[in-house]
């Protein structure tokens, strides 16, 4: 609990802010900056939270309508919502059953419901959004667009009354908050509240039971459900972690079953008997969905076990580790990670979806053993869960600097890069680099903690390697910003923001550090446009003895730095052409 914040704030121990939060040097010397940051800008307004908390509905149907843009504008827009399938929210869609009510409601738009309406404004603000993020400059037009459909989308889910449910809230809530949490930097809890609304709804539409419970419901309906359900535990899952609370949805009280592994085109409301599931050697939108519920699986207890107050015996926490492997084991064969060099004929986004599921493992490996850290080391019998913690904390930031090495202009994940410039992305990476950080600490204080030279040689080039990304992050979002700060303290690296080739970049780092980070003009910024060259040259002229090379463990010297502690000519249908040809040739 940290008493400081205004207000006070509560994270579990998992948490990477409370892991960085544990380094009592560290610590002190971020709470002094931020308690000068908070008095600093105390007049200014707010950074933006989710709108739909606060957005006052003051518009008619009617002027909803005539915000539309025209309908080969809408078309290509659409057409990169279905054909893209980059997200988990695309797959919640059936894009035939879609397309019919869209050719209905261009024949009459009056008589749409305003909730559907809301609907196709979340597609067309998420769209946009991510297409943005993917382009190399920003196109003006297209950001205002997505605010104002962002504004449209809650003045139809007010006009509609979505508190009641009904058709559409759901998938447009669902939207909805995908597009939030990608114009949000950092962990909000607004966002979080706002998922506790949809999860409420879900329940009392009662998706948290199987349609086969109810013989009202047609198989089509109810496959449909399965598949909104199903984003929906994955959210609550993400976002819950990321906020460090415990999960919202308590899955022995619910008996959906997870959706089949088809094709939109395998079935329709006309349909009195779903077709069984397609082999997970063919790639469906839905696969994805299936591949995360492996893992959710797994993150689902170890969530449910950290968040329960009594403590489990270490056989139990052992136990856990071990289905882990089994987890990652049981994966769709095209989800299984493989090094890059061996998929040179993968699609981005499948490898990004590789590199999302892979790292689940660690971050799980993370939250069982993190605790046993701290114990002292004379107790041999945790042996394997601190070598455990840290190499998973090393994994994470070698992926890390894979991802920004190949999202770079001449990377293999150039095309694909948006999808990981998330919040949900940069949480993992926050953990990773706290674990490191605590780690080095222990080693430098506690006189029973050693290592040898080779490991903490990696764990000097990682740290080192992940400072000037924390750096370039810190422009938009401040949790980048704090771990950007702690590193350079515990690098030795604080000095030398303010004199050489660091000083610009600090500069717009303190700038931004009292601005709103969430405003249309910074919301899609590129990390990459924030200047490399200048952090590199700086890392790599550090001195290696200074911080870290044979002393690097040792107690800090007095008075240091350290001691501070539906268009085919649309861009995007032609990457999807391109995966629907690679999933074809795997079996697809």
């Amino acid at each position: 609990m940290r008493m400081h914040s205004h207000p006070a704030n509560y994270v579990g121990s998992v948490h990477w802010a409370a892991v960085l939060d544990s380094i009592s040097e560290l610590r002190d010397h971020y709470e002094e900056e931020e308690e000068a940051r908070i008095l600093a800008t105390s007049d200014c307004v707010p950074r933006n939270s989710p709108r739909l908390l606060y957005e006052p509905v003051q518009a008619t149907k009617a002027d909803i309508l005539a915000l539309i843009p025209a309908r080969p504008v809408v078309d290509r827009i659409v057409a990169r919502y279905f054909n893209a399938q980059s997200t988990t929210p695309l797959s919640m869609l059936h894009s035939v059953h879609f397309l019919r009510e869209y050719e209905r409601f261009w024949q009459e738009p009056s008589s749409a419901s305003v909730l559907w309406i809301g609907l196709l404004f979340s597609i067309m603000a998420l769209t946009l959004q991510f297409s943005q993020l993917g382009e190399d400059e920003t196109d003006p037009e297209d950001v205002v667009r997505i605010y104002v459909f962002r504004e449209q989308t809650i003045h139809c889910l007010g006009l509609g009354h979505y508190t009641k449910g009904g058709e559409y809230v759901l998938e447009t809530m669902i939207n909805y908050i995908a597009l939030e949490m990608s114009l949000c930097k950092d962990a909000d809890i607004g966002l979080w509240l706002v998922l506790g609304m949809l999860i409420q709804l879900a329940l009392s539409m009662g998706y948290h039971r199987d349609a086969q419970n109810f013989s009202n419901i047609s198989p089509f309906a109810g496959e449909m459900r399965r598949r909104v359900w199903a984003v929906i535990v994955q959210m609550d899952l993400r976002l819950s972690s990321q906020m460090g609370f415990p999960r919202l949805l308590k899955l022995h009280q619910c008996d959906t079953a997870e959706p089949r592994n088809l094709l939109d085109t395998d079935f329709d409301e006309t349909c009195t008997e779903l077709p069984p599931s397609r082999p997970e050697t063919e790639v469906t939108p839905v696969l994805y969905i299936l591949a995360k519920n492996r893992v959710d699986g797994m993150t689902g207890w170890v969530s449910d076990l950290l968040a329960e107050v009594r403590e489990h015996p270490y056989a139990e926490i052992m136990e856990l580790d071990r289905k882990l492997e089994d987890a990652e084991n049981s994966l769709p064969p095209v989800f299984r990670w493989q090094p890059l060099s061996q998929s040179l004929m993968v699609p981005p986004q499948i490898i990004i979806y590789r590199i999302w599921l892979h790292l689940s493992i660690p971050r799980l490996k993370i939250w069982l053993h993190r605790k046993y850290l701290a114990p002292s080391y004379a107790q041999s019998e945790y042996a394997y869960s601190r070598n455990a913690c840290v190499q998973a904390a090393m994994k994470i930031l070698e992926f890390q600097q894979l991802v920004d090495e190949e999202t770079q202009p001449d990377g293999l994940l150039y095309s694909a890069r948006w999808m990981m410039i998330t919040s949900l992305q940069q949480f993992v990476f926050l953990l990773g680099t706290s674990i490191l950080c605590y780690y080095v600490q222990l080693a430098k204080t506690r006189p029973d903690v050693s290592m040898d030279q080779k490991t903490s040689a990696r764990i000097y080039e990682l740290l080192r390697n992940t400072y000037p990304i924390w750096l370039r992050s810190s422009t938009v979002s401040q949790e980048a910003r704090r771990a950007a700060v702690h590193l350079s303290l515990l690098l030795g690296l604080r000095g030398q923001e303010t004199e050489g080739p660091l000083a610009e970049e600090a500069a717009a780092v303190a700038t931004a550090a009292t601005s709103d980070y969430t405003t249309p003009q910074n919301a899609g910024m590129s990390f990459d446009q924030v200047t490399w060259d200048a952090y590199q040259e700086c890392i790599a002229n550090f001195p290696p003895t200074a911080a870290f090379g044979a002393d690097f463990f040792a107690p800090p010297v007095p008075g240091s730095s350290s001691e501070a502690g539906v268009s085919m000519a649309d861009p995007m249908v032609g990457n999807t052409v391109e995966l629907g040809g690679w999933m074809e040739g795997h079996g697809a």
